[in-house]
């Protein structure tokens, strides 16, 4: 009877372990993104993440040289990550490290890196041709985007559908010993 009870208590435990606890937060986008060149003005970073991150989550910014950049405030939202700085970033090459910490208490890092290109405002008819430019710039860092989306949702649902059929092989494991249990015992 023992076994029995003890084989009914797994197989409720495995039932009741959900894939979300195994979810971690991953990065599912930046503004500017890796790799992206920005031509306007840059005042904050955000990074957007697919959990809850919490406390003590951070980012930091340097150029390629080294330099640390001083971020005026770092902000942790629900999913998302920013870090402001006080004035707009100047041209060069950077790159951000982040650290955060997942809803679940796993501390995950990555890093990318940016370019910053403002053009240099020399009469106002260069200023109105400019946005001309960054909109098509902006179309297509938004394509850019949309084509490596799907990349990372067909990931995140490997990673679901993994653990999920995990979870039923253990389940019908369970199941076939508890089976194997009571036809035993009745002989």
């Amino acid at each position: 009877m023992k076994r029995i009870f003890i084989a009914i208590a797994a197989v409720l435990l495995a039932m009741s372990i959900s894939t979300n606890v195994f979810a971690h937060s991953h990065l599912g986008g930046s503004n500017p993104a890796d790799g992206d060149i920005i031509s306007e003005p840059l005042k904050e970073i955000v990074l957007e993440f697919d959990g809850k991150i919490e406390q003590g989550s951070y980012i930091d910014i340097t150029t390629t040289k080294g330099k640390a950049i001083e971020l005026q405030e770092i902000i942790i939202g629900d999913g998302t990550l920013t870090g402001t700085v006080s004035e707009p970033l100047p041209n060069e090459k950077y790159q951000v490290n982040w650290s955060i910490i997942s809803a679940d208490g796993h501390p995950l890092e990555g890093k990318f890196s940016f370019t910053v290109n403002v053009p240099v405002t020399e009469s106002v008819e260069e200023v109105q041709e400019k946005p001309s430019v960054t909109n098509e710039s902006a179309v297509q860092s938004t394509e850019g985007k949309e084509q490596a989306a799907p990349s990372d949702e067909v990931e995140k649902e490997k990673e679901s559908s993994s653990m999920t059929v995990i979870l039923i092989v253990l389940l019908v494991i369970i199941i076939a010993v508890i089976f194997f249990l009571l036809t035993k015992r009745k002989k």
